[in-house]
């Protein structure tokens, strides 16, 4: 795919953003967790490492060498793998209250498998021997 690499930059980037907006909103604690606050509970950050796997995967789908490509498919899969956990983790019901998901929870995880397909679509020019 001609365009595969520029693709993956955007949706690099638009995952990062995804990580900024409001993931759960926890009602009976008046909590709104993000990727990069979730005070009041033990989350962490979880959108705190998403966001550094998917600047280096940015930074691999930029770069024109054939083992760019290829480490960005781990890098990739590391970002499928991280955004289906926060799924499971920041959407599970504890103790009967269950946070309501927004929008963005569910963007994560399309835009990291979105992610991994661009990274099996590189443009790489094979020399002829």
């Amino acid at each position: 795919m001609k365009y595969s690499q520029t693709f993956g930059i955007v949706l690099c980037l638009a995952l990062f953003y995804c990580t900024t907006l409001p993931l759960v909103v926890i009602e009976s604690k008046n909590l709104v967790i993000t990727g990069w606050q979730s005070t009041g509970t033990d989350f962490g950050q979880p959108g705190k490492f998403l966001a550094y796997i998917g600047l280096m995967a940015l930074i691999f789908f930029a770069l024109p060498f054939i083992w760019a490509k290829r480490f960005n498919l781990a890098f990739a899969a590391l970002l499928l793998a991280w955004s289906f956990r926060n799924f499971m983790v920041l959407s599970t019901c504890q103790m009967g209250d269950c946070p309501q998901k927004m929008w963005a929870l569910y963007a994560c995880v399309i835009i990291s498998f979105a992610i991994l397909i661009m990274t099996f679509l590189p443009k790489i020019k094979i020399p002829k021997s």
